[in-house]
């Protein structure tokens, strides 16, 4: 039940910050924006917050999200969105994810990680 409501948590927070940078600066279908949140929160949630939170530090973990959703948005969101993302508007849109994912990154320490040791032993 702890991944379904960090699932949520996380997928509100990207969704909020793709809407507004790609849908509303970017001029991006809202639909095609959502497909791409999905996509991202996927690979975010699980290669950032379970493996690499798990290995290191909140720092190094935030570092690698922001980096994992530039390059997810950049190279993945032509092919959801129908059009090219600006390499700019990538990394913003990572930036920003990157910061809620600092705290984010706290909750799942909390109530994911150490509530469950032996899923990731």
């Amino acid at each position: 039940m702890n991944h379904v409501i960090a699932l949520g948590i996380k997928t509100v927070l990207t969704l909020f910050v793709l809407l507004i940078i790609l849908s509303l600066a970017g001029g991006y279908p809202i639909w095609n924006t959502i497909g791409l949140t999905l996509i991202v929160v996927g690979a975010a949630y699980f290669i950032g917050d379970l493996l690499i939170l798990r290995a290191t530090n909140n720092i190094v973990s935030t570092t690698a999200d922001i980096g994992l959703c530039t390059i997810v948005i950049w190279l993945v969101g032509p092919f959801v969105l129908n059009a090219p993302v600006p390499f700019f508007l990538a990394l913003l849109a990572g930036i920003f994810i990157g910061a809620g994912e600092w705290f984010f990154h706290k909750y799942i320490i909390n109530a994911v990680i150490t509530q469950n040791p032996k899923v990731y032993s």
